[in-house]
């Protein structure tokens, strides 16, 4: 009972996946795996409003395109919790399937098994009194037995094709999640990354009992740079800054772009004043760069950044974790700039060697 119902939940899934794939081929909707996953949903019938949506959409013969299919994506299937969702439907599908194709196999031993066993009974059938009638019912046993096998051979290559066609949309999946995470201009972590290594990194810093910082980081006068050279130049800063942070800071911790021309570093296993360390040799980097504009080769002068530094309260709020960090790098702007100020339990302390 339990494999006829894997093996129709198995044609299902296939069924389905297949009527996805023709209605995006008929709508002329680019094979992304964001895509694949809306029309999924669409083929499988099991979401009322993207079907009305969709359905509306097809009725007003409007084009499907990318910027629209982004937006019926974002709308239906952008937060955590559902792509969660999907990764892992996608691991336990890919399982049931390994599983239902080893079933299968096995069974085909056995009907091979059984096959050849009736075969070595019909020998001398025709010596036996009403063997002719026994030989006509057995030897159609053989052939329903040869066609099952043939059958289940089929089945089994069939859903290892399904197996494999699942582990790859994992992949994908998982390529557009990191894709989520990651800053498109700097090519390092967004904000979304950053508040999700901080909840992991704060759990972990409480489970072993150890140190952890967080650094804010902010380019000097950046509105002057846009003002100045125009919006290119600006995001050639950005990059500049974003790509020091990650060469400094290397394994140590993880950097993202926390918004604008503001930076955020976090320093798990890392002592206030080691993350001090680590923040001046990022500002001396940073501020002895020499920026050229591209077009032309003219220079755009120094860029310096300030920051600020702050050492992990345990059990405090992520959110009074990162305003403390915020309060030192303001303490770094109200001081001159170009300073790392570092804040612990007694006292703020501003550093600025060379």
């Amino acid at each position: 009972m339990t494999y006829l119902k894997d093996k129709l939940d198995v044609e299902y899934i296939r069924e389905t996946s297949d009527k996805a794939l023709d209605l995006m081929s008929i709508h002329n909707v680019i094979p992304s795996p964001s895509n694949y996953q809306v029309w999924y949903q669409y083929a499988s019938e099991e979401n009322l409003t993207l079907n009305k949506t969709i359905d509306d959409m097809i009725k007003k013969k409007k084009s499907f395109t990318s910027k629209i299919s982004n937006n019926i994506y974002e709308r239906f299937f952008s937060n955590d919790q559902e792509q969660s969702a999907v990764t892992n439907t996608g691991i336990g599908m890919q399982v049931e399937l390994t599983k239902i194709a080893k079933a299968v196999g096995e069974m085909n031993k056995g009907t091979a098994k059984f096959s050849a066993t009736l075969s070595d009974g019909l020998r001398g059938m025709d010596n036996i009194p009403g063997g002719a009638e026994l030989k006509s019912i057995i030897s159609a046993l053989v052939k329903n037995t040869d066609e099952m096998t043939n059958g289940n051979n089929s089945a089994q290559l069939k859903l290892q094709e399904s197996a494999k066609t699942v582990q790859k949309l994992q992949v994908a999946l998982e390529a557009v999640r990191q894709e989520s995470l990651t800053d498109m201009l700097t090519n390092i972590g967004n904000r979304k990354s950053f508040e999700e290594n901080l909840k992991e990194v704060i759990e972990q810093t409480i489970r072993a009992d150890n140190e952890m910082c967080l650094v804010i980081g902010d380019i000097d006068h950046f509105k002057k740079f846009n003002d100045t050279w125009g919006h290119h130049v600006g995001d050639q800063v950005l990059k500049a800054v974003a790509h020091s942070m990650k060469t400094r800071i290397g394994d140590q911790g993880t950097t993202a772009r926390y918004g604008g021309e503001e930076f955020v570093i976090i320093l798990p296993n890392t002592a206030l004043e080691k993350a001090q360390e680590i923040a001046n040799n990022i500002r001396i980097s940073i501020s002895q760069r020499s920026m050229k504009r591209k077009s032309t080769g003219e220079s755009i002068g120094k860029i310096t950044c300030s920051f600020g530094v702050a050492k992990y309260r345990i059990n405090e709020h992520r959110d009074d974790f990162i305003e403390r960090a915020d309060a030192a790098l303001y303490k770094s702007k109200a001081n001159g700039r170009n300073i790392v100020t570092t804040e612990d339990e007694s006292h703020a302390n501003v550093v600025k060697i060379a």
